[in-house]
């Protein structure tokens, strides 16, 4: 009986290969969007729960209260802050302090200097102390693994660069180039972060507390990032009281306040937070459930299509139904028969499913800058999921015509007078217009989501982006050098320094202006700056003058304000006076404002212009920005790079672009629209094979009209408008329910 079921089902899909075609592809394609985008939501849902124990594990913040409009919150913390709780918090079990490094040059320590150069690479580093083992579950591999980072010149690395490093040697305890770290040897092996982490290391060096003591003594200075482990059992709002209490008896500033993050919440839940410069590709949170909402509805969109086929195509097997039951066949063995088809053909559909999938893979973890794998023996839930959801979109499809079919009367059925059932011919007509109203409403946040982007990348931010270099800086008096040399080339239009990168974090400092007290001050941004920055940016003066080197006196006493400071400020003229900057080692700095630039943004456009004060860098250079002209830009690049190997030759250069740093931070947003995009268009395609088929069959289904119409005289543009206006109807509804939903949707998101 089985194997003639099995017959069946083949001969019939063979025998209507197109509305096969339809019904398989369609569902293949609604489940493959469906497990792309799962790998992808449940891979960011799952960050960082490698660890022992994720649940224990906290991100130490500083919500900073002194904003009018409200607080903010920073990834950072003090030093003295983080030292003291597993002393002072009895429910704290280990506390680490943590910085960035950024891309640090390694290398062998070879004799020859210039093969030395030659071999090093970058990699990316942290700096932590000697308690990151026991608050993150990495495990050392081998070296030293008793007293881990306690040794100022042991550095641990992962297998990949310790192999790049010392190819096919044992690194323990070999001489290493790391950076500027001083005497440097291989401590250890640590097994490299998984992609899933939002902690990113190539080498780990010891944070060195002599090096910075700020770091380590001042209550103020908001330097470091934090992270602690809890013993199992405590609670979390009574450590977090703790915490607050034990902050205000050391000294924590009044607008500080200690709090703390899940660490299952930093990859997901950082988007708010600032200097967040430990986070790698950390994603928001209402992103990820959107996709997961989209796949939800393409999945929906493809079993509707797949349920509406089924049910259409089962009344034109009436006949065979009728003769079944007049040689001896029984309801049950129908109802059987008719499920066991739409469970095969799904399943079907499954297999082509995973093979779209497979060959996708690579592409999507490309695109999406992932490592994601399927292996449906490690990944049991997903292959549990995938059965299942063929299993139940079979039986939904198949129950229907198995329960309307396997009722016929014999006689009626064979005498010709079966027909669709009014309660049918709603039902798919409902789905029609669910399953349309979903796919506009995708569109329709597609375009927004695209409009939205476009309008932050061509916004006016006050400032000129285009044609600007950036070179970083390693060392004040030689970078000096190589400033002047930058400047005599001949397609170079000017050379400015600046402290900070667009998209990043400001400094904020107490800013007091003159005639009020301390405790009326207000917080700015700080930005440092030189006499040619204005110049390079092309930003505008609003009132008063810039930096001059006719005015050697405007290192150390002037300053320049933004608009909304002067507003915030209250002055209508505010050239010539005077204000006290509080930074953060408490130093009272007195400056005279001399110039008022335009509003300009150097860290976000999704938040309005904060308050900005910009100061002279005098001697310090953090940076470099170079205005290229634009025909010379090759030509431009080469002597750049010649130049600054020469005053630098053990560092590698990596020129960037000014407006690539700006548009990195819209990447993810991109990435967002894109994926949008890609899966509403599969959402349109299978929404529109299984409109296609329908039309077919209902075409098929009217054909003896048609020709009857045809005779009479009826025009084909008659007949056209005859068979398609029943859809338009029902996609014109589909259109007045898509447009609020995709409104309200977007209006959240935005």
């Amino acid at each position: 009986m089985l194997k003639n079921y099995f017959k069946i089902a083949f001969r019939n899909l063979f025998r209507q290969k197109t509305y096969s075609f339809i019904n398989i592809f369609g569902f293949a394609i609604g489940l493959a969007v469906c497990l792309i985008i799962s790998f992808y939501v449940i891979d960011d849902l799952t960050y960082d729960n490698f660890h022992d124990k994720p649940e224990n594990v906290y991100h130490m913040l500083t919500v900073d209260n002194s904003e009018a409009d409200g607080a903010l919150s920073y990834s950072i913390t003090s030093g003295p802050l983080m030292a003291g709780l597993v002393e002072n918090i009895p429910e704290i079990n280990a506390a680490t302090r943590l910085t960035g490094f950024g891309r640090v040059n390694i290398g062998q320590v070879i004799e020859n200097p210039e093969e030395q150069i030659e071999d090093q690479l970058r990699t990316l580093t942290i700096a932590a102390d000697e308690d990151f083992f026991n608050v993150f579950s990495f495990k050392i591999l081998s070296g030293e693994k008793e007293n881990p980072l306690q040794n100022l010149s042991g550095v641990y690395l992962t297998p990949e660069i310790a192999e790049a490093v010392f190819p096919g040697e044992d690194p323990i305890g070999k001489p290493i180039i790391a950076g500027r770290l001083e005497n440097a040897f291989v401590a250890g092996i640590v097994e490299a972060p998984p992609a899933n982490s939002h902690l990113q290391f190539g080498m780990i060096f010891p944070l060195d507390i002599e090096r910075n003591p700020v770091w380590w003594n001042s209550w103020e200075n908001l330097a470091l990032t934090g992270y602690f482990r809890l013993h199992p059992g405590s609670d979390p709002s009574q450590v977090k009281q703790k915490l607050i209490s034990f902050a205000r008896s050391g000294g924590f500033a009044q607008v500080f306040e200690p709090d703390m993050q899940p660490l299952k919440d930093v990859h997901l839940g950082s988007s708010h937070l600032r200097y967040d410069f430990m986070n790698n590709g950390k994603n928001d949170r209402m992103k990820v459930y959107t996709l997961a909402i989209i796949a939800i509805f393409v999945l929906i969109i493809a079993s509707i299509n797949f349920i509406n086929l089924s049910s259409a195509r089962a009344a034109r097997r009436a006949r065979e139904v009728g003769l079944r039951k007049v040689i001896g066949g029984n309801r049950i063995q129908l109802f059987w028969q008719f499920l066991g088809e739409s469970v095969i053909i799904t399943f079907i559909a499954m297999i082509l499913a995973l093979a779209m999938f497979e060959i996708a893979l690579p592409y999507l973890n490309n695109f999406l800058q992932k490592n994601l794998a399927l292996n449906l023996i490690e990944n049991y839930q997903f292959t549990l999921f995938i059965f299942l959801t063929s299993f139940i979109v079979g039986i939904i499809a198949g129950i229907y015509p198995a329960l309307v079919l396997s009722g016929f009367n014999p006689l009626s059925v064979i005498q010709g007078n079966f027909k669709s059932s009014r309660k049918g011919v709603l039902l798919r007509r409902v789905l029609v217009v669910g399953q349309f109203a979903v796919s506009i409403a995708l569109i329709i946040a597609v375009l927004i989501v695209l409009d939205q982007i476009h309008y932050l990348n061509t916004i006016d931010l006050g400032y000129n982006r285009d044609n600007i270099a950036v070179l970083p800086s390693f060392d004040n008096e030689q970078t000096l050098v190589m400033r002047d040399k930058i400047e005599n080339l001949t397609a170079v239009e000017s050379v400015g320094t600046i402290s900070n990168m667009p998209g990043g974090t400001l400094v904020r400092l107490e800013v007091v202006p003159e005639g009020h007290d301390e405790d009326k001050g207000m917080m700015f941004d700080r930005l440092q700056i030189d006499n040619d920055l204005v110049e390079t940016l092309q930003i505008k003066l609003w009132d008063g003058r810039d930096f001059s080197a006719d005015f050697p006196s405007d290192v150390e006493n002037s300053a320049l304000i933004n608009e909304t400071a002067m507003k915030i400020l209250g002055w209508n003229d505010p050239i010539g006076k005077k204000i006290v900057m509080i930074d953060e080692n408490e130093d009272h700095l007195e400056r005279t404002i001399i110039g008022v630039i335009k509003d300009v943004n150097f860290t976000t456009v999704r938040r309005e212009v904060n308050p900005m004060i910009l100061v002279h860098s005098g001697q310090f250079v953090p940076r470099l920005l170079i205005k290229l002209k634009p025909e010379n830009q090759e030509f431009a690049l080469e002597e750049l790079n010649r130049i600054f190997l020469e005053s630098f030759p053990e560092a590698n250069l990596n020129i960037l672009f000014f407006d690539d740093l700006f548009n990195f931070q819209f990447r993810q947003d991109w990435t967002f629209a894109v994926n949008i995009a890609v899966f509403s268009i599969l959402a349109i395609l299978i929404a529109c094979l299984g409109l296609f088929g329908l039309a077919s069959f209902t075409t098929q289904q009217r054909q003896r009209e048609v020709a009857v119409r045809k005779v009479l005289g009826s025009s084909v543009k008659a007949i056209v408008f005859l068979l398609t206006k029943e859809f338009t109807k029902w996609v014109l509804i589909a259109n007045l329910i898509a447009w609020p939903l995709a409104y309200y949707g977007m209006t959240k998101w935005l």
